[in-house]
């Protein structure tokens, strides 16, 4: 059973990622970690993937495969793949476009450079997330799929498909926060996600806004428009066995539900973050606090737990002015305190508010 201590920090919400816990390898109720307040493992990621691991190839040689053994010989990843730009950076590693050298095919990577002293420790880690990500990939289209993990002697490589949008926390920091109409194509896509991921005994565990993809580049020149978008980023994900709650401290500090601070939780605790995102986009800030999202991160984490804890849903500002009432009704469901009351995917997709995004969201 995974213990509760953790290296409680805060980071900046435009650095890297911080993680709360160490990851140890994939089983249930896994101990996992937390990163930083607003964005993802890797920055602004513009990751996302389209194919499973077996179909990238196999692994080249002193590569790791998924399983961990060495497979047929190949040449290593930096003679087949030439590195572009970075498209994000985090503690744990950074994320490059790249193209195959022989197809010229444009893919996104996270480097991890291996730790010195990690070891196994790390490398299972890796695994870890990239097993739940390939679990994901099978669950729902709208998780941004997985090409496969690769090794060196210097790093660790994550591959998946590149998309061409960014991040919604781009979006927020770039043109501001979304329209009502484009706010509730986003939800359905991500509400989608959570749905077939809970089908699939598989908690998310930190969504928000840096780790949610579009899909394409904004605006989309579809007709109609669509904000179709991936979700990325596993490191925080886990397994959830019935009738057993997970203990571990996970996520995102201003993103945790209030039954992760007590010490017990499950699925509902998504929906949580779920209800934190779709405010955030509204008005790029947190339902219980009047301050800005910069002087939130130099708050302590017991004052942040608080908030989280006792604090009512906020919908004060000019930014509230006109937005509808379902909306609102919407973000009180998905942020009710009891998780036995939470709304859950199901039940937020057939809310009232989504009557026109469902028709206008088309979903792959």
């Amino acid at each position: 059973m995974a213990t509760r201590s953790a290296r409680l920090r805060i980071g900046a919400a435009h650095g890297g990622a911080h993680s709360l816990l160490a990851l140890p390898p994939l089983q249930h109720h896994a101990t996992t970690h937390c990163s930083s307040p607003r964005g993802a493992h890797c920055g602004p990621l513009q990751a996302a993937a389209s194919t499973s691991f077996g179909s990238f190839g196999s692994s080249p040689s002193g590569v790791s495969s998924l399983l961990g053994r060495p497979e047929l010989e190949q040449e290593p990843f930096l003679s087949r793949f030439a590195l572009g730009p970075e498209l994000g950076q985090g503690s744990f590693g950074n994320v490059h476009s790249a193209i195959n050298r022989a197809s010229g095919q444009e893919v996104a990577v996270k480097l991890v450079a291996k730790q010195r002293h990690a070891g196994r420790n790390q490398r299972s880690a890796l695994h870890r997330e990239a097993s739940l990500w390939k679990r994901a990939c099978l669950a729902t289209a709208q998780a941004g799929q997985f090409h496969a993990i690769e090794e060196d002697a210097s790093n660790f490589y994550l591959v998946s498909e590149k998309c061409d949008g960014g991040s919604l926390q781009q979006m927020l920091d770039t043109r501001g926060v979304l329209k009502e109409a484009e706010l509730g194509q986003v939800a359905w896509c991500v509400l989608t996600f959570l749905q077939g991921m809970h089908q699939n005994s598989i908690y998310y565990g930190d969504l928000k806004p840096g780790n949610v993809i579009l899909k394409d580049a904004y605006p989309c020149t579809a007709e109609p428009p669509c904000l179709n978008v991936r979700v990325v980023d596993f490191g925080c994900s886990q397994l959830v066995s019935p009738g057993s709650p997970l203990r571990a401290m996970s996520g995102s500090p201003l993103f945790l539900a209030p039954e992760i601070i007590s010490g017990a939780y499950g699925l509902p605790a998504d929906m949580w973050a779920m209800g934190c995102t779709l405010y955030m986009l509204v008005c790029n800030r947190l339902p219980f606090w009047l301050e800005p999202i910069p002087q939130l991160e130099c708050f302590d984490l017991d004052a942040i737990n608080g908030g989280i804890q006792y604090s009512p849903v906020l919908f004060a500002g000019a930014k509230w002015r006109g937005v509808s009432e379902e909306l609102k009704d919407l973000i009180c469901g998905l942020l009710e305190k009891d998780p036995a009351r939470r709304l859950t995917s199901e039940q937020a997709k057939q809310h009232s508010w989504f009557a026109n995004a469902k028709e206008m969201c088309q979903l792959e």
